[in-house]
């Protein structure tokens, strides 16, 4: 049976269940199935129970799959919210890159980059709540590896920043921006205002980009004039 054989199943995104019994499917689809429906899985119980309160079994129950299957891939509920954590930075950051690709100016790439997590946590709120909410309440490791892996947003975001012609700002002070800015997302989540977050692009770009360019510019790109 080939890949394009297993059955749809529309409640994780159209990710494909996997037949039951012998199938014939390669291994390496098999694994790479599983572990995007438990990722699915781990979201969705994390947004409906939050972190502490979610268990193994509904993970299991919303991913499709068996808690053998799920203690062959994660030894613990932790592992799994830390692996489908990174994915989700993997898919924000590179999705980021791609959508300022024919800016020319840093501070235009960065309008566009901050417009794009925007569209992306609008129409996927449980991402914004997984990677944005979550973490300061799951405990002082989940909340040190949100730290980390933000830091590789702000790279995205700093990516292509000019050598001259650009204010430097101690790292910290980046750090601060970001936080600010993921602050103002959350809050808009959390209110369940995911549908007005273009709202507040323009706050997004001015706050960030203001140290940097200095205000009366980084209104004007704000604008996106």
């Amino acid at each position: 049976m080939s890949e394009r054989g297993a059955k749809e199943d529309g409640g994780l995104g159209g990710l494909p269940r996997l037949p039951r019994g012998r199938h014939g499917l390669a291994r390496e689809f098999v694994v790479r199935n599983q572990r995007d429906r438990l990722t699915a899985g781990i979201i969705a119980a994390v947004a409906e129970h939050g972190y502490h309160e979610a268990t193994v079994s509904q993970i299991c129950a919303g991913a499709g799959v068996s808690r053998r299957t799920f203690y062959t891939y994660f030894s613990s509920k932790g592992e799994c919210y830390v692996e489908a954590f990174d994915r989700i930075i993997d898919f924000l950051t590179e999705a980021m890159a791609e959508a300022s690709d024919d800016e020319r100016g840093w501070p235009e790439r960065v309008r566009s980059r901050f417009a794009t997590l925007l569209d992306i946590f609008a129409a996927n709120p449980n991402l914004a709540r997984f990677v944005l909410i979550v973490p300061p309440r799951a405990g002082d490791g989940v909340a040190e590896h949100q730290r980390l892996a933000l830091a590789r947003v702000l790279e995205g975001l700093a990516r292509g920043r000019p050598r001259t012609g650009i204010r430097k700002t101690p790292a910290a002070v980046e750090q601060t921006l970001l936080g600010g800015s993921m602050s103002l997302i959350a809050h808009k989540v959390e209110k369940g205002e995911e549908d007005t977050l273009a709202e507040v692009l323009p706050d997004l770009v001015e706050l960030f980009l203001t140290p940097f360019i200095g205000r009366d510019e980084a209104m004007r790109i704000a604008r996106g004039v």
